[in-house]
Parts: C-alpha cells; structure tokens; sequence
C-alpha cells in the first residue's frame, strides 16, 4: 500500500539532496570563527554541567593502565631536566620536620630493625675479637717455650691433652683440646690474685663498716691485722678457687685467658676433686718445684692438678683456638697426636 507524501515532504526531498550536494564543508569551516565561538562558551557552566564520578565510573582504569607502556613513558622523561627544576631548597623549608617526627614511632622502628641488637652484637663482637687476639698472641708464645722444651728433652712435640687413666697412663687425646701453657696458666693466676685481693679488701672494708654501724665498734684492719686476717685471707683463695672451679671449671684470671680446668677423662670437674685441687695448690707454689711438671711432663699438668686428677686446657667458650698465622704452618709441620705413653 503506497503512503501519500505531503507536498512539502515531496519538496525537501527534492531540494535538500541538491543542497547537500552543492554545500562544501571544508569552505564553511574555514569560514567559522573558531575564537568567536569558543568566547561565547561558558566553560565554568560546561563543565559544572559534567558528571566526573560517572564519567569515571564508565572509565576502565585498570584496562587503560594496560595499554600505557611504562617502560617508553619513563624512557621519554629526562629525569635530569626534571630533577634541575625542583627547588629542593623551597621543598624542605615547606616540610615541618618536628611535625614529621611526632609522628613517627621511633621505638617501634628501632625494634622492627633491630638496631639495638646490631649495637650489642658488633660492641660483644669487637671486645671477643680484641681478647682472641691477645690470647691467640699468648697462644703462640707458649707454643713457642713448650716446644724448645720438648725439643731440648729428644721428644716430638705433644700438640694435645692427652687423657691420662687412674693409674696415670697416657692414652688417647681429650677432645683433641691443647693444654693450657705456662705464659697463659701465670697470667691467669696474676689475673685472679688481682681479683680475690680486691674482692677480699672490698669485703673487708665493708664488713669494717657494717660493724660500726651495728655496734658501734670501729675495726681497723691495718692496726686489727695479725694471723686472722692471714687465716681470713687464705679460706678467702679457697672459697674462689672451689666454687669457680666446681661451678664454671674456670675462674676470672682463666676464663680472660681462655683456660678451663677439666678431668683428666675431659669431664667436669667435681667439687671433691675441685677442693682438693685448691688444697694442693699452695704446696705447688713451693718454691716452684709442683709447677715444673706443668712445663716439663708430657701432659703438661701441674702437682695440685695430679692431685685432683685434673687437667688445663685451652677452651675458646666454643670458638675455634686459632695460632698466629707465622705459627700455624710451622706448628702443622712438627706437631703430631703422640702415641706414646707415660710421662716424660
């Protein structure tokens, strides 16, 4: 069924074709005032008109993000040039540093990185590594002197503790442990008679005035000195040398020099045997003479350390006893595990 068209309809049909025809849309553009246009437009209303939130709700950022290529954005930014026009100078004078640091938690940042520990670990590693140092060069010196001694008495050298049974035979190395020198075991004996006299002078100077205040009484030990401070003084020695050694197996002077005092099997040694040892020491002390075994016999003990069944040895607190570098291939050459057996 054919649908009537109105006259006018039959005329734009007819006319608008040819006007479309005959209109040149590169020649009115370039005929329209661009700059006048734009004047005319309200921009502030424009864009007050724009919702932002839906517009972005309708933006993909995550598949925008996918198509930038970071790599050529950040090839295509001269770094230097941007970093020549900031004014570093007006940037910190904005930035309230007091502000800034109120709100930092600066014992929790401690803690989380440890620097406490990193304190304590490099102020324990330095003194352990000046102390191994002076023991190391100690170390040396007596290998030194104990190897003229073994040399100039026709034997090879005894590099190790050797464990000795109840009838004082020699057998296997202790732990492959060196015995503790004559340099070291003296240093380590100035060591704690340093320390028992000071600790007993404490002692008495406190004890002086304690009784003072408490009776009234003043004591003077230079005036008041005579055989009880001897008496006083000697239990005094023997109290620090039987608890050190039965609780530690070393006292002050010997833990500085890196010696500890163990059975002759390499155990612990036990309070009996640690009271007899300090008993015994003393007589050792006579003249010298219960000191000689500790320099001339093979296993390098002592007359109080026959006694108690014990042994010196060089113990670390578990770090390897290293010798001075000069040492250590010379020590290597002529040192052997001994198979001998009996003293010398």
């Amino acid at each position: 069924m054919a649908v009537n068209r109105s006259p006018v309809s039959r005329v734009m049909g007819a006319i608008v074709p040819r006007a479309m025809d005959a209109i040149d849309p590169d020649d009115i553009i370039e005929r329209v005032d661009i700059d006048g246009v734009l004047q005319r437009v309200d921009i502030d209303a424009v864009i007050q008109r724009v919702d932002i939130d839906a517009i972005l709700q309708r933006v993909d950022i995550d598949g925008l993000m996918g198509r930038v290529d970071i790599d050529a954005l950040m090839g295509r930014v001269d770094i230097d040039a941007l970093m020549g026009r900031v004014d570093i100078d007006a940037l910190m004078g904005r930035v309230d540093i007091n502000r800034l640091l109120d709100q930092v938690d600066l014992p929790t940042l401690v803690a989380r990185a440890g620097i406490d520990q990193i304190v304590r670990d490099a102020t324990s590693g330095i003194a352990t590594r000046t102390i191994d140092l002076a023991r190391r060069q100690i170390l040396g010196l007596d290998v030194i002197a104990l190897g003229m001694v073994d040399r100039s008495l026709g034997r090879r050298a005894t590099p190790t503790v050797e464990r000795v049974d109840e009838t004082g035979t020699s057998h296997v190395a202790v732990d492959g442990r060196r015995a503790g020198g004559p340099l070291a075991r003296t240093l380590a004996f100035l060591a704690d008679s340093l320390t028992v006299s000071a600790s007993f002078g404490l002692a008495v100077a406190l004890g002086a005035l304690l009784l003072g205040v408490f009776t009234g009484h003043e004591a003077d030990p230079v005036r008041d000195g005579g055989p009880v401070w001897l008496v006083a003084y000697t239990a005094w020695w023997f109290l620090y040398l039987w608890v050190s050694i039965s609780i530690a197996g070393r006292t002050i002077g010997k833990a500085l020099l890196g010696l500890q005092v163990v059975a002759v099997d390499g155990g612990r040694l036990g309070p009996a045997r640690a009271a007899v040892r300090a008993v015994v020491l003393p007589v050792s002390m006579i003249l010298g003479l219960g000191l000689l075994p500790a320099v001339l016999g093979r296993s390098r003990r002592a007359l109080h350390d026959y006694a108690a069944r014990s042994q010196v040895v060089v113990d670390w607190g578990g770090r390897d006893v290293a010798l001075p570098g000069a040492l250590s291939d010379w020590v290597a050459a002529r040192e052997q595990p001994s198979g001998r057996r009996g003293e010398g």
